[in-house]
């Protein structure tokens, strides 16, 4: 998918969910984020309560997962937790590195 085509589905989700939680009486902003990693995104402009968590907690446990996600290896995770830490303390080059790093290993592993 292209930037745009990202950007139009993070507005439409935001809107959908936004509707949905209205629907059941709550009003939550939530807002489209711009594309990363070719994903769409959403963001909570304010922490949920208790009773808005609890109803999105609740509908997912309603339905099944639609797919079976193996659990990340080891190696994973230690990436994962090392880029968090270089994106926390502004380490841009240390992140990229382990971004390319992290894609090598999916290559390697996990394809």
């Amino acid at each position: 998918m292209d930037s745009e085509t990202i950007r139009q589905t993070a507005a439409r989700v935001a809107v959908e969910l936004h509707d949905a939680l209205r629907t059941h009486g709550y009003s939550v902003q939530v807002v489209p984020e711009p594309p990363t990693y070719g994903q769409a995104y959403v963001t909570f402009l304010s922490a949920l309560r208790e009773d808005e968590a609890r109803l999105i907690t609740d509908a997912l446990k309603a339905y099944p997962a639609r797919r079976n996600r193996p659990q990340s290896c080891e190696e994973c995770r230690t990436i994962k937790r090392d880029w968090a830490t270089a994106q926390r303390a502004g380490d841009r080059e240390g992140a990229a590195a382990l971004a390319w790093s992290m894609g090598q290993h999916q290559r390697r592993l996990h394809s």
